[in-house]
């Protein structure tokens, strides 16, 4: 008789742990589009990874069935289930991010799959372990603190693998759907000084003269190497790396630093950070899905707004 709830809650609760670290991850990667995420996940990968967890489930339930009416222990039973719930939803959300991100291929996406499966094994089996341990205090409530304690351990391993990486990016916001792109001033994006090769943008466009229109939803992969002595420098001045007109000659500057994504305010009132107004010399590490606000010279309650990525996971991308 115990191995028919056991089936069913293996059936059960393998495609839900699967599905809410993807959906998890798709909203921790681009807070700001809500309709877009659930839009993308509905059509895209809630029923695969739903229809994959099913599958995994069923398997390891018929396997944990076939283990309990044979003459394996309970304990060798909840390790080796466990630890296959733990691999297969690594594997669904490693294989999901890698379907949608711009890092989704090649070594990245390699190492990405194999610590995801790795973590999410090791995940399961430390639950089961504790859980084995710990039963006999539980009382009745063993079952639901045991698959609440496998999600926690599931959620804290496979952060490690989600990051933040190399991939930093801006991406344009409100302010930039108002630009005139008959005008001769509009927002433009030049890569003179850095390699065509680390200064990228998604979607991709074409950058051969050096200078790119930024509009609303384009995101800018800043280079993988900028020094404080040679910043990014934001501003309405010609020679500005991202060039946005009515602001602040120059506005702010950006560089990298091992630790992270620094910006300094360069002007009176122009920048903002969340809800925070920075004075000149301010520095600020720049943080995931932080909203950065420029303001125009004369009109402060006009402004162009970036989000700062620190891992480019963007659906939209």
């Amino acid at each position: 008789m115990e191995s028919i709830p056991s089936f069913l809650i293996l059936t059960i609760v393998t495609p839900c742990l699967a599905i809410a670290m993807v959906v998890t991850e798709f909203f921790l990667s681009n807070p700001t589009r809500y309709k877009a995420n659930w839009k993308t996940l509905r059509r895209n990968y809630l029923p695969l990874v739903t229809l994959t967890g099913l599958i995994s489930g069923t398997i390891l339930g018929l396997l944990n069935w076939q283990l309990l009416s044979s003459s394996g222990s309970s304990i060798q039973v909840r390790l080796l289930s466990w630890g296959s719930i733990g691999l297969f939803t690594g594997l669904a959300e490693s294989l999901s991010w890698s379907f949608r991100s711009v890092e989704g291929s090649g070594k990245s996406a390699r190492n990405r799959i194999i610590q995801s499966v790795i973590l999410g094994s090791v995940a399961g089996l430390v639950a089961a372990t504790l859980y084995e341990s710990l039963r006999q205090y539980l009382g009745i409530y063993q079952e639901p603190f045991g698959f609440i304690g496998l999600g926690l351990l599931l959620g804290c391993v496979l952060s490690f693998t989600s990051r933040p990486s190399y991939q930093v990016a801006l991406r344009a916001g409100q302010g930039f759907e108002k630009i005139d792109f008959e005008s001769d001033l509009v927002p433009q994006l030049s890569h003179k000084k850095f390699s065509s090769s680390v200064f990228n943008f998604v979607p991709l466009v074409d950058n051969r003269d050096n200078l790119v229109r930024i509009e609303e939803g384009l995101s800018i992969k800043l280079p993988a190497i900028v020094s404080k002595n040679h910043p990014i420098i934001v501003g309405s001045r010609s020679d500005a790396d991202i060039f946005i007109p009515d602001v602040a000659p120059t506005c702010a500057s950006l560089w990298r630093e091992q630790s992270g994504v620094k910006l300094r305010c360069e002007f009176t009132k122009a920048v903002r950070i969340q809800q925070q107004q920075m004075r000149v010399g301010d520095i600020v590490m720049l943080r995931h899905n932080q909203i950065l606000s420029f303001y125009h010279e004369t009109n402060p309650a006009e402004f162009y707004r970036f989000i700062f990525y620190d891992r480019l996971l963007d659906p939209q991308a």
